[in-house]
């Protein structure tokens, strides 16, 4: 879709820097021959009249750029480079085994040595009726082969094109794999006579994809494919169906101009030719790898147990890492710009967009109190369509304000979805990438995780203006090192996705005494993996989802070949970090909290400091300061026998209701009564080494802060447990 009115999209390089450092903005004008960008702090979000008036702090002037627009190119294939022995080709044979999931009237690219001209090259392609299709081009154009019968959709199949130039012989095949009990296999096949050979091309070969007219690669391949090879002989029918019947892994008799493994290197892009010849590829894009291959015999779920049986790598051509766009603009950072959450901003006519990054203080200048950005929820949650499908069928929910931005999201897919939207063949989504335009993290719009986290800072920034903020990325490489100095550690709104090494850190910060701020819902939840190497790239597979459609052999990361799953079902729940874990959400009117008795205990009585009121948080844009998403305590699930219930929520909608399973309301109403099965528990309890965590079992509740410039009763709890949290004294742990 092109917009019908000026559009600025950008992207940085990366999500924290420190004074000194330099960071790169690469951006896209639509309609625009010019731009001004300026660098801002962000302290607050644009939330309505209830709150203090948006105003981000200008650090450095703008600049005027000159305005280009650069595409969105999606799609994930292997690229190999030119190579003459790939250029001039002889008797061959290309095969692979597909398991093709998503065709949609285009057409689909297996491999291709097709020029951008069009005038050389050859490729074997699903056609857009789902047909094996062989593609000869030269001078006079592109000649086209075709079988007629579609090849089956999430079935295996073995596919193969054979050409001997000098009998002018083209043979296409197909041979379905049996993929089950009572499957049966098949075979379907054309033979020409007479075939004149196609131009020689450059010897670029695409696998996934073929290059288009502007020399970029188009016609993606949905689906996943396993060992292509190019064969230095022309297969006969016979010898076809012979390598058919052979398993992906075993050798083949014929000499090979290309043998590509596809079996997962963890955290790798290439793909090893094992020919000898050194045609290695490169993957784009991020395609899915460790998934199962048409050898698969479900004796395993770890890919490193039988990497032969997880060969395959799934491509899709919305498939995005980063839309790989030359930089712009470059900033380095001054040395005397404080800690914080900051934004290039970009602006021109009615188009304006922020590209939020955080700069970390420098280790000699550590604050004792530390802001962990969640960016890997930041990367999961990009663009999700799921918010943006509440304007298409015209769905309100409380706290939206709906931006130009969330309208174009709508109908632009190029810069790649969420990872809470399935891929158009139905598959879920793995891979989140924070390289590229993220239209749903700026200041304004809906209430939710980056606009919330903003209102935290914003609280922050008052409270202690000397602050460090570090981002999730940092905590999972650097881990318990990353907050040295660091005594009160506030989490952000929604800090639902944790690496092993982050909750690895977190561990060792508590056992040293540190206390945790968990000013959220729904945090601690999920593994993800971030990428070694590259920058704000994480990895999420479900292995029970609603997401997107996901198989057994799905459960253990390609990057680091941990099991993947929720935090509970690997015996880490979050109640037995934090004291709470999820229970529920909706997205209408938020609610309250009622102070409970446990709130006058002597150890908690510094919470309550004072207030007088016993309702918490009944105000705000939301409506209240429990909402969205909500814990509950559960010793079942660890929370700790010593911890306070100060408060609960109460007057919840139905709606929250219909976030459970009936079984699981019935459960909960059961085992809670008499408390209310629907709530959010604001909870404390001290920790062994001195220390202590402060819950507050919502998402909603960072959205209150702001509420009449700061002075109500959620920011009055908010700056008593930190002012506590920062007393060195000890807590004491009843016995």
């Amino acid at each position: 879709m092109q917009p019908d009115r000026p559009v600025i999209l950008a992207y940085a390089d990366r999500d924290s820097v420190k004074p000194g450092e330099t960071i790169g903005f690469a951006v896209s004008c639509v309609k625009l021959d010019s731009f001004e960008c300026d660098f801002v702090r962000l302290l607050g979000c644009d939330a309505g009249p209830e709150m203090p008036p948006f105003e981000p702090t200008v650090l450095m002037e703008g600049k005027r750029y000159p305005g280009r627009e650069q595409p969105i190119r999606a799609g994930s294939y292997i690229e190999v480079g030119g190579s003459q022995r790939l250029a001039d080709l002889g008797p061959i044979t290309l095969c692979a085994n597909i398991f093709p999931t998503f065709v949609n009237g285009q057409p689909r690219c297996l491999v291709s040595t097709l020029t951008a001209d069009g005038r050389s090259g050859v490729a074997l392609r699903i056609d857009a009726e789902g047909c094996l299709t062989a593609i000869f081009a030269d001078a006079d154009g592109a000649r086209v082969y075709r079988l007629d019968q579609p090849l089956s959709l999430r079935r295996w199949s073995f596919v193969a094109l054979s050409y001997d130039a000098e009998r002018g012989h083209l043979l296409i095949a197909v041979h379905r794999l049996a993929s089950g009990t009572h499957d049966h296999a098949g075979a379907s096949w054309l033979a020409v006579q007479d075939v004149k050979p196609p131009a020689s091309g450059d010897g670029h070969l695409l696998v996934a994809a073929e290059r288009g007219g502007d020399g970029f690669p188009c016609h993606h391949f949905n689906g996943k494919m396993e060992r292509p090879r190019i064969l230095a002989a022309a297969l006969s029918l016979g010898q076809i169906t012979e390598l058919a019947a052979r398993k992906p892994n075993e050798p083949v008799n014929w000499s090979c101009l290309a043998d590509w493994e596809l079996v997962n290197e963890p955290a790798s892009d290439v793909v090893r030719d094992l020919s000898g010849l050194g045609h290695d590829g490169l993957c784009v894009n991020q395609p899915a790898r460790a998934v199962q291959g048409s050898n698969w015999d479900s004796s395993t779920l770890d890919w490193r147990q039988a990497p032969e049986q997880y060969g395959a790598i799934y491509f899709h051509h919305d498939d995005i890492e980063s839309p790989g766009w030359q930089e712009d603009l470059r900033l380095t950072v001054p040395v005397d710009w404080p800690s914080g959450c900051y934004a290039a901003r970009l602006r021109g006519e009615s188009a304006e967009f922020y590209v939020p990054f955080y700069i970390r203080q420098p280790a000699n200048a550590s604050s004792d109190v530390a802001f962990l950005a969640p960016t890997a929820t930041y990367a999961a949650y990009v663009n999700m369509l799921s918010q943006h499908q509440r304007i298409e069928y015209g769905l309100g929910c409380l706290g939206v304000t709906f931006t130009p931005l969330d309208l174009l999201a709508v109908g632009l897919p190029g810069p790649g979805r969420s990872l809470y939207d399935p891929h158009d063949d139905g598959s879920g989504r793995w891979i989140g990438s924070l390289r590229r335009p993220v239209l749903n993290r700026q200041p304004g719009g809906w209430l939710w995780n980056f606009q919330i986290d903003l209102c935290l800072l914003g609280w922050l920034g008052r409270a202690v203006p000397g602050h460090n903020v570090l981002t999730d990325e940092e905590l999972d490489r650097e881990g318990v090192a990353a907050l040295e100095g660091c005594h009160v550690l506030v989490t952000g709104s929604h800090p639902e996705y944790w690496s092993q090494p982050m909750l690895q850190a977190l561990d060792r910060f508590l056992a040293k005494g540190g206390r945790l701020m968990y000013l959220g819902g729904n945090g601690f939840y999920h593994t993800i993996d971030f990428h070694p190497q590259r920058r704000g790239l994480v990895e999420l597979r479900r292995r029970n989802s609603k997401m997107g459609r996901v198989d057994a052999g799905d459960a253990y990361s390609s990057f680091t070949g941990r099991l993947c799953g929720a935090w509970r079902d690997l015996g880490r729940p979050e109640q037995s970090l934090v004291g709470v874990g999820y229970r529920t959400e909706a997205f209408d009117r938020s609610s309250y909290y009622r102070r409970l008795p446990a709130g006058d205990d002597p150890r908690a009585r510094f919470i309550f400091e004072g207030i007088t009121e016993s309702i918490i948080g009944d105000f705000g844009i939301l409506g209240g300061a429990a909402g969205l998403e909500l814990d509950v305590v559960d010793q079942g699930l660890g929370t700790p026998r010593h911890a306070l219930v100060v408060a609960a929520s109460e007057g919840h909608s139905s709606a929250y209701m219909r976030g459970m399973s009936g079984s699981e309301f019935f459960t909960a109403l059961w085992n809670d009564a008499p408390r209310e099965p629907i709530r959010a528990d604001i909870t404390f309890f001290e920790t062994p080494a001195g220390g202590a965590v402060f819950s507050v079992g919502s998402i909603a509740w960072g959205s209150c802060l702001p509420y009449a410039d700061y002075a109500n009763n959620v920011a009055r709890i908010s700056d008593n447990v930190l002012r506590r949290f920062r007393d060195p004294s000890p807590f004491q742990t009843p016995g």
